[in-house]
């Protein structure tokens, strides 16, 4: 839509005329309204609002909508095509009917909770002077360096050269000479619209600008021997967005312009030691609204992250209940920094989450109790807050980036989880932990693996590969330990070798089927940092033989006397393949095998020794790599069938008997029967009485031809036994029997015939 034009003398009314005429196609729909709003409604008062644009409504057309029902507009954002006013109630009460707009929410500042000190305010008077002791570079301040592993890359030189920075807070003291030599490529105050961050007359307060210099000096402050900031190599943009002169209130709207104007200009990361939380007249967001969705600075601050930017923010000074967030802690991809102190204890005031959809916050924790830093002209005193852990983290991920400048914000989170205490359990005390930065800037990738992962391996012996990209030269070579194991802990590894540089390793010898196996690879660069794969696995080892004929669990049947027998068998790497193979034939309760064959490497064999018809038989393999051997059996019997006529009629005993057993819990029935007639199949107790009629039956009629009978069929699928011929142990109404001794009697013609069955029951 165009932008509503103001016609000479036309006044407001001519502004709202050609509104309407804009969006005559939206009548239909009325934004949505901060539950906050209504409530205020009802009083003659002035709040401060963002107006959310539907697509395709300019901004100009609701800055002009605005300005003509009394509302004074503060700033206009592209980021979430909004914009923001001051507006008289009677003006909200009309705007909440406007299709044009699809939400109105307050605009939200931070006050302080009743009777609750900042932590970051504290007067330098009263907090403990930090004195030049211990380190000669650092002194009190190192011990930041050291909860977060700092050392190896400061004393190595690497101090954010080439990274832009952007800082948002209260002010910042640019003519303190601790910041001497620090380039800072633009400033600007968006509370007062100055180019000058120092105090402003209209602060109403000499030290505005001390919460935002404190800060930045863990940047790039440096009083010899009490405090010297991380990445003073950096460029910085100051912007001032918080408005000190009512309990340290900072506007939303100054913040989303902050950001703004610093992707304007170029920055890689923005650190703001800020939150917003209550809006005018004492309403808040609501613990339900933090979800990363709702509040402006928390959607600006993800699109940010959009567009390349890190922003890292404190969780906020409202601990120790759960759910204590500020905003725009709460968004996906902002890093919410929370306070520990110098043994790694969390501190009682670092707000905790989750948010209100679930998600661990805070991110990270970092020194936020007794920390060093600069509070006047020379002056360096220990402050506490998570205003202070925020930019050690913000520093350390502007190391990171100098070494890797590629490293997206997602990849920088990544790589400080990867390394963090509590990775193992991240939760919303603590999130992921104090990041190693060392470690994370080595290793910035982690160390991963590529394969084989878990499943079943294609190969017994199976190439294992990793990689960890983006080393630095200086932390070169790389020992990579690997380990392989059967238990999930590793602790007793078959495979523990360590290779300088590699990252594959082909196993030498092949590796058997059994327990699952489990992987890791643990990093050591020349500069001592470490990062792991974690435990990869289960990997389950496949069979080196597996059968593909005459193996069917249930049994398989045959009409060849000289069956060929198949199989398949994995990859396997020369030395120690190729396999060769043992093929033996075995008659079911013969503990010798009836047939073997030696050295074998095609994988099919037709045996030239003609079996037994009507005889159970089990075949396997012994399968050889190189000096190592696995067994492979058959997982059911096969049976030879005659598909001729019988030459007498023959009742053969039950299998297995007794039953259950072998597996089954029925027991197979056979008999041949040389003559066409009438037949007669029964199970009986020893006292004659019938218990079970199988023939005539549901399944056979009374009349059989002659044949062979209880069989599978070959290629049938049905396994050694006809599963109508298969007695379970029950009578004929379903009763199932009492263990004992049964009988079963076959009549055919000129012939009756039996046999006894010992049924353990179940």
């Amino acid at each position: 839509m165009g932008r509503s034009l103001r016609l000479a003398g036309g006044g407001g009314g001519v502004v709202v005329l050609l509104w309407l005429t804009l969006t005559a196609g939206l009548a239909a729909q009325r934004p949505a309204v901060s539950p906050a709003l209504p409530r205020a409604w009802t009083q003659d008062t002035t709040i401060s609002v963002w107006l959310f644009a539907r697509p395709g409504v300019s901004l100009a057309a609701v800055a002009d909508r605005a300005t003509a029902l009394g509302a004074r507009v503060r700033m206009r954002s592209r980021w979430l095509h909004a914009v923001s006013v001051d507006a008289p109630t009677a003006a909200l009460r009309l705007l909440a009917r406007d299709p044009g707009l699809r939400r109105i929410q307050p605009l939200g500042r931070f006050r302080l909770p009743p009777g609750r000190p900042d932590p970051a305010r504290i007067a330098p008077a009263t907090a403990v002077v930090c004195d030049a002791v211990g380190d000669p570079t650092y002194g009190p301040s190192e011990m930041p360096y050291r909860q977060l592993h700092l050392r190896p890359l400061s004393d190595a030189g690497v101090d954010g050269a080439g990274v832009r920075i952007g800082i948002l807070d209260t002010g910042f003291d640019t003519q303190n000479p601790a910041f001497t030599g620090i380039t800072v490529t633009a400033q600007y105050d968006f509370v007062f619209r100055d180019t000058v961050v120092r105090n402003d007359s209209a602060d109403g307060a000499s030290d505005a600008h001390s919460h935002g210099t404190a800060t930045w000096s863990l940047f790039a402050g440096d009083v010899p021997g009490r405090l010297r900031g991380v990445a003073r190599g950096a460029t910085y943009l100051l912007a001032k967005t918080e408005d000190v002169r009512s309990e340290m209130r900072v506007e939303e709207d100054n913040y989303v312009a902050a950001l703004e104007w610093a992707d304007s200009i170029g920055v890689d990361l923005v650190s703001s030691s800020l939150g917003y939380l209550v809006f005018d007249n004492g309403f808040s967001y609501l613990p339900s609204q933090l979800n990363g969705d709702v509040a402006v600075t928390t959607v600006a601050a993800d699109l940010a992250a959009q567009r390349g930017i890190l922003v890292v923010t404190a969780a906020g000074n409202s601990g120790p209940g759960f759910r204590t967030l500020g905003t725009p802690a709460d968004g996906d991809s902002v890093l919410a920094i929370g306070a520990e102190d110098s043994l790694g204890n969390i501190a009682a005031f670092s707000s905790r989450g989750p948010t209100a959809d679930g998600r661990l916050k805070p991110d990270f924790t970092a020194p936020g109790v007794d920390v060093c830093v600069v509070v006047g002209s020379g002056s360096v005193s220990r402050l506490n807050g998570t205003s202070f852990a925020t930019p050690l983290i913000a520093a350390s991920a502007a190391l990171v980036k100098q070494l890797h400048p590629g490293l997206t914000p997602v990849q920088l989170r990544a790589a400080f989880r990867a390394t963090a205490t509590n990775r193992a359990a991240p939760d919303s005390v603590r999130g992921w932990g104090r990041p190693d930065v060392a470690a994370s800037a080595v290793f910035p990738n982690g160390v991963v693996a590529n394969a084989p992962l878990a499943g079943l391996l294609t190969s017994i012996t199976p190439t294992f590969t990793w990689s960890a990209g983006g080393v630095p030269p200086s932390a070169m070579p790389v020992a990579y330990r690997l380990r392989l194991a059967r238990d999930t802990g590793i602790a007793t590894p078959f495979v523990d070798t360590t290779l300088a540089n590699g990252q594959t390793y082909d196993l030498p010898r092949a590796v058997k089927p059994g327990a699952p196996i489990f992987w890791r690879v643990d990093a050591t660069a020349a500069t001592g940092e470490t990062a792991s794969t974690g435990r990869i696995g289960p990997l389950d080892v496949p069979q080196w033989a597996t059968l593909t004929s005459l193996s069917d669990p249930g049994g398989s049947v045959t009409d060849s006397t000289q069956p060929t027998f198949t199989w398949t068998s994995p990859a396997i790497a020369a030395p120690p393949g190729p396999f060769s193979y043992d093929l033996f034939v075995q008659r079911v309760g013969d503990p010798f095998p009836e047939f073997g064959a030696g050295g074998l490497t095609a994988m099919s064999f037709r045996i030239p020794q003609a079996l037994e018809r009507n005889a159970e038989y089990r075949w396997f393999l012994v399968v050889h790599a190189g000096a190592d051997t696995s067994l492979a059996p058959s997982l059911g019997s096969f049976l030879v069938v005659d598909g001729g006529v019988p030459a007498a009629t023959l009742l053969y005993q039950n299998f297995p008997n007794p039953f259950p057993g072998a597996g089954r819990d029925s027991t197979c029935l056979w008999f041949d029967l040389a003559t066409t007639g009438l037949v007669e199949l029964e199970i009986l107790d020893l006292r004659g009485n019938r218990l079970r009629r199988f023939i005539p039956g549901a399944d056979f009629p009374p009349i059989l031809t002659a044949g062979r009978y209880g069989r599978g069929l070959p290629g049938g699928g049905g396994g050694t036994c006809d599963p109508r011929l298969m007695w379970d142990g029950r009578a004929d109404n379903g009763r199932l029997l009492p263990t004992g001794v049964y009988l079963y009697k076959l009549k055919a013609p000129g012939i009756v015939l039996f046999k006894r069955i010992v049924f353990r029951g179940r």
